[in-house]
């Protein structure tokens, strides 16, 4: 298990599955990812017994570290498209539980997911896209030392609007120089 300050990694697990349903299908939620239709169970079903096959990517539940509910799970992240011969991945966190939005446990999540990556997968290069309406994600991950390296222009269409999704990346080194700091 992955600890940090007020958080810890562990393993997803099948019984969230219903928590997992609920954020997914949340507008709320969903209008910072990818994803854009309706989950049902039988598909986030079969995206579970997926990841048994799944060589190229780590995924976790992020639980709070909380003496009252060791068990209260408010997210999940994961290190995905992992390139072994280059090193380089992606990453991606979702903090579903609204209550713990804004109040840094996305920040500190990246911070461990990303001290995973280098630490312990070796990976020299971790990338992530945002949209750049996604202000409060854009800013905590400069925080923890991702860079804008390009944008693609308009590629989403939100609230009737075209916005670009920016391309951000971090290497170990500077990751390693911002430790330091």
């Amino acid at each position: 298990m992955i600890k940090g300050m007020r958080i810890k990694f562990a393993p997803l697990d099948r019984k969230h599955i219903d928590i997992f349903l609920k954020w997914f299908n949340d507008p709320e939620i969903t209008q910072y990812l990818i994803m854009h239709k309706p989950l049902t169970r039988d598909w986030e079903e079969e995206w579970f017994d997926s990841l048994k096959h799944k060589e190229d990517g780590v995924y976790f539940s992020i639980l709070l570290l909380d003496q009252e509910d060791p068990e209260k799970i408010i997210g999940n992240c994961a290190i995905q498209n992992i390139n072994s011969k280059n090193r380089a991945c992606s990453c991606g966190i979702t903090i579903g539980e609204k209550e713990y939005q804004n109040k840094g446990y996305g920040t500190e999540a990246m911070e461990m997911l990303i001290e995973y990556g280098f630490n312990t997968l070796n990976m020299n290069r971790i990338e992530l896209n945002v949209y750049e309406f996604n202000i409060r994600a854009y800013k905590s991950y400069q925080k923890v030392g991702f860079v804008e390296e390009g944008r693609k222009r308009q590629a989403r269409y939100h609230n009737g609007k075209y916005y670009d999704e920016i391309i951000m990346g971090i290497l170990v080194e500077e990751w390693r120089e911002k430790k330091i700091d």
